[in-house]
């Protein structure tokens, strides 16, 4: 056997080794890079499937309390919650009285309102990291020429919670609002839901 040959075919292994070691390195950094995508979507996935659940719960209690319904707006400048938060509130004395059913009294909207409110704030700081809500409340007339319709309610909802954390934030300021006066360097993720009660 030639010394020659012998030593120029150990030499081709090594670079055939080297070269199998740095694709396969360059694979395992695109796996690590998309893995990695891949729990940040899910995460922010799970964080809206929880914030459709949470909207849901509240227009559920505006729906059942029409009488109270201008006191679901909650328009307060954002600041981040933390678990331990309680907003709770105790509900306050009020009174229902249908004994005329023309003209029937009710002074509990309000008082449900707020405890409807408090106790979904609570809920609201619990669930998502830092979470807290922006709420407006619209009602709008039934098209002039049409008998029988009743005003249509709508809440606008903004849910706000700490973003994700990727660079300058993950999705960061998406549909939050002016008036909840976000501060520029906040990281935070906003979910917009309008609801026609």
């Amino acid at each position: 056997m030639n010394p020659k040959t012998h030593n120029t075919q150990r030499g081709a292994t090594l670079i055939e080794v080297l070269v199998a070691i740095v694709i396969l390195a360059v694979a395992l950094f695109g796996m690590a890079g998309l893995t990695s995508s891949a729990v940040k979507y899910n995460q922010f996935s799970r964080m809206r499937a929880t914030g459709l659940s949470l909207v849901a719960d509240y227009a559920e209690r505006a729906r059942a309390n029409l009488a109270g319904f201008d006191d679901y707006a909650y328009e307060v400048a954002y600041t981040a919650t933390s678990r331990s938060e309680d907003f709770t509130e105790a509900l306050g004395p009020c009174n229902v009285n249908t004994t005329n059913p023309s003209s029937p009294a009710n002074t509990c909207g309000s008082a449900i309102a707020k405890y409807d409110q408090s106790q979904w704030r609570t809920n609201v700081a619990n669930r998502l990291p830092g979470g807290t809500a922006y709420i407006t409340t619209e009602k709008v007339d039934p098209l002039p020429g049409v008998n029988g319709l009743p005003i249509t309610r709508v809440l606008n909802i903004w849910l706000i919670w700490t973003a994700i954390e990727e660079s300058a934030g993950f999705f960061q300021g998406q549909h939050c609002p002016d008036d909840a006066k976000i501060d520029a360097g906040t990281s935070v993720n906003c979910m917009y839901f309008r609801v026609t009660l």
